[in-house]
């Protein structure tokens, strides 16, 4: 298959294959955003980032499990399953050219933080698959492995214009960057733009200037 990047009605199109709407996309990043936005510059560095990863794969749950997907945190990769267990999406931090259809399917989009084996194997596997989306027997009496479905990144990036975001199906790692894309799915309404959406902020606000309250002492009467 030639890796191919969906946008406009395109991108549309190919999340209803995946029984998603751009609303389920757009919820999930507001979700960790609103998280990230609670963190103040008393919070450990690089706490704002974590939690709009923890609560960005949290709030996608919470919106998809109604409709019968379910999820695991095998690997510590933070899944959500598709109903037929076809494969499974989780939301990643991103650099480069995130959410931009002029990028190339490698090396322009990129993971930010360095991946271990457990993700090195996904890619691995989803690289091999000889179909995208396997049919599993309804009647298999074993559970579906969660590591062994194809993985889609929902990735998202953090910048002066706001946040970018694609949903994507990593193919290929180079070093320790997943870096290689076989799908892109671009949406284009992106509510997520302008500097008031960029959570890199968070760690450049200045501590907030004391207050001096003049305090008068009375004389004991």
């Amino acid at each position: 298959m030639e890796p191919v990047c969906h946008v406009g009605e395109a991108a549309v199109r190919r999340l209803r294959e995946l029984d998603l709407t751009p609303k389920d996309v757009h919820r999930a990043i507001a979700g960790g955003l609103a998280e990230a936005r609670l963190c103040t510059e008393m919070d450990a560095p690089g706490m704002a980032g974590y939690a709009f990863w923890s609560r960005s794969n949290r709030t996608f749950r919470e919106r998809m499990t109604p409709n019968a997907w379910t999820y695991s945190n095998s690997q510590s990769i933070l899944r959500t399953i598709h109903p037929s267990g076809a494969f499974a999406i989780t939301a990643v931090s991103g650099s480069g050219m995130v959410g931009e259809e002029a990028a190339d399917f490698s090396g322009d989009v990129r993971t930010k933080n360095p991946k271990g084996s457990a993700v090195a194997k996904l890619v691995e596997r989803n690289f091999g698959q000889l179909s995208l989306f396997p049919v599993f027997d309804e009647d298999e009496e074993d559970e579906i492995e969660a590591n062994d479905l194809p993985t889609w990144f929902l990735l998202y990036k953090s910048s002066k214009a706001g946040l970018m975001f694609e949903l994507s199906l990593p193919v290929q790692m180079h070093g320790k960057h997943v870096d290689t894309w076989l799908e892109r799915i671009i949406i284009d309404d992106n509510p997520f733009l302008g500097a008031e959406f960029d959570i890199k902020r968070l760690d450049e606000i200045p501590p907030a200037a004391p207050v001096d309250v003049p305090v008068e002492f009375k004389g004991a009467i």
